[in-house]
């Protein structure tokens, strides 16, 4: 749970610094389209909702007897970094021009949102079988 909870707190942390970014840096500095400011605020949104998520389900997992959260942690954690890390690495791209860059990330970014969707959906099954509330 402690590393739950760094990684929580670390998210949350590096989504205000990469959501400062993204509203100084890259649109003033390096005149990023519309388009891809949008990419990168989802991004930022979504780490820092999984984050904050992320120790609210450590909370929930203390308090309920029987509720074992670290699968849908886990599935939250790889999912928010696949979504958002290619997310950003993607938006980024647009200046660096690697290629072989888009190809890699492109695929990591569904696989990312899938993971996020399941962790949510076993979350809910985990929850319908506590007995003690």
């Amino acid at each position: 749970m402690k590393n739950t909870l760094l990684f929580a707190g670390a998210s949350i942390c590096i989504a205000v610094i990469l959501g400062a970014m993204g509203a100084h840096y890259l649109r003033e500095t390096l005149s990023f389209p519309a388009v891809k400011i949008d990419s990168w605020k989802t991004a930022v949104q979504y780490q820092t909702i999984h984050g904050v998520a992320l120790l609210v389900l450590v909370a929930l997992s203390k308090l309920f007897e029987g509720l074992d959260l670290k699968k849908v942690m886990t599935l939250i954690k790889v999912g928010m970094t696949l979504f958002a890390g290619s997310i950003y690495l993607l938006t980024l791209n647009y200046s660096w021009k690697i290629e072989l860059l888009n190809k890699i990330m492109g695929p990591l970014t569904p696989l990312g949102g899938l993971c996020m969707i399941f962790a949510w959906g076993m979350f809910v099954i985990k929850v319908s079988k506590v007995e003690k509330y």
